[in-house]
């Protein structure tokens, strides 16, 4: 379980699509922590559909989406939450995650034989998604919007209010006010847009259930 989250009612391998399946299955071990195994699958579905409205290669921004949190794995689960989310300042560690994420994913990528020119691209993408902000390429403001899409998607909503300690509607606050800052691409704005407004209904039906 994840908090009260089965991995298996919200992860489902056989949906990654076969040209990354290989590069996703290899990357499970990195992924063990932190909740980033639904997390990464989550930001694969949001990568898919912005693709597809914004343009971009999907070769370099789908293996750097997968990829983009392995280096997680190095650093202490009992020093995570001291780099990410509302209170996580420890920026040495937040840059950890990325200098590490990007030497494990040139492994992984390495291994599956991945296309040794897109390869310098996806690492460049994985080392800096957290800790710069303007996007470097289209690929690159895919990957930062997809991830960040995963904070106000139903489940990755539910997650970060339970691990920050959060009320849900002050969590919805908190994303309220940064959605302007964060997305980088037409497709993200309005997909976060829709996401939030989903989550306030859904607050609005709990109150009302309850009342």
């Amino acid at each position: 379980m994840v908090g009260t989250y089965s991995i298996d009612e919200i992860f489902e391998l056989k949906k990654i699509d076969p040209p990354y399946q290989e590069v996703f299955e290899l990357a499970i071990p990195y992924l063990k922590t932190r909740l980033n195994l639904p997390h990464t699958y989550i930001v694969y579905q949001y990568a898919q559909l912005l693709l597809k409205e914004e343009g971009g290669s999907p070769e370099i921004a789908i293996p750097a989406c997968i990829l983009h949190d392995v280096g997680w794995s190095a650093i202490p689960e009992d020093k995570q939450l001291t780099a990410f989310g509302p209170n996580g300042n420890d920026m040495v560690l937040r840059r950890k995650h990325e200098t590490e994420g990007a030497i494990i994913a040139d492994q992984i990528l390495r291994k599956v034989g991945y296309d040794e020119a897109l390869i310098p691209d996806i690492l460049k993408i994985i080392d800096g998604h957290d800790t710069t902000r303007e996007a470097r390429s289209s690929e690159d403001a895919i990957t930062k919007d997809s991830d960040k899409l995963f904070r106000l998607s139903a489940l990755g909503y539910r997650i970060d209010a339970e691990r920050f300690q959060e009320d849900l509607q002050n969590r919805a606050r908190y994303l309220r006010e940064k959605m302007d800052a964060w997305f980088l691409t037409k497709t993200g704005k309005e997909l976060a847009i829709h996401e939030l407004e989903m989550r306030a209904r859904e607050l609005r039906e709990q109150r009302e259930r309850s009342s």
